[in-house]
């Protein structure tokens, strides 16, 4: 019996190098970042540009210039866009370009509470911080931003969570049921700040 535990623990082990292995990291993100801002770019040029051209109300603003009405649309697609996309089809187009998924941490399918805390609040939150929060994937165990924290989500390669899912599946039970209490114990660590 005590052989079978220690082959148990090594299985689980690698089970969980293998999930480490699937949470995208910092430069694909940042990629596929950039891809989705030029793609808004080029949705915003082709769409809302010449329409408040042609309704003449392009460089109507609020009060401040920074709050013109061209602003404030190109801000609600990017907002409608990150958020839809990723309810919807669980990636951006750069997230699939670079074959990333954002995922539940709980294992569950996206709620669209998750994804519009991740997507809407949580990129706020980053954006108004200059962008800094995006670099705690470098320094989180599970590669999470704080908008991944926000939503409780994970950003996922997906070629990587296909294997893991293969591997999971074709498991001794006693082996999975280990790997699920291993998981629910470190799921919160996992997701702390270091």
């Amino acid at each position: 019996m005590e052989e079978n535990n220690g082959i148990v623990r090594k299985d689980t082990d690698y089970i969980q190098q293998l999930d480490y292995m699937t949470h995208a990291s910092f430069f694909p993100r940042f990629i596929s970042y950039i891809i989705d801002i030029i793609v808004l770019w080029a949705v915003a040029q082709l769409t809302i540009v010449p329409i408040l051209t042609v309704l003449e109300v392009r460089d109507v603003y609020f009060g401040i210039e920074a709050l013109s009405i061209e602003n404030i649309s190109t801000t609600l697609l990017y907002f409608i866009y990150f958020t839809l996309m990723t309810y919807f089809l669980k990636q951006t187009l750069g997230k699939m370009i670079l074959g990333i998924s954002v995922i539940s941490a709980k294992g569950t399918k996206l709620t669209f509470s998750q994804v519009f805390f991740r997507e809407t609040v949580g990129r706020v939150i980053s954006n108004a911080l200059l962008y800094l929060p995006y670099l705690a994937v470098l320094f989180t165990d599970s590669k999470i931003g704080l908008h991944d924290f926000i939503g409780d989500t994970y950003a996922v390669n997906n070629k990587y969570k296909e294997y893991g899912d293969v591997i999971k599946s074709e498991m001794h039970p006693d082996t999975a049921h280990k790997l699920q209490e291993k998981e629910e114990i470190s799921h919160v660590s996992d997701r702390t700040f270091q």
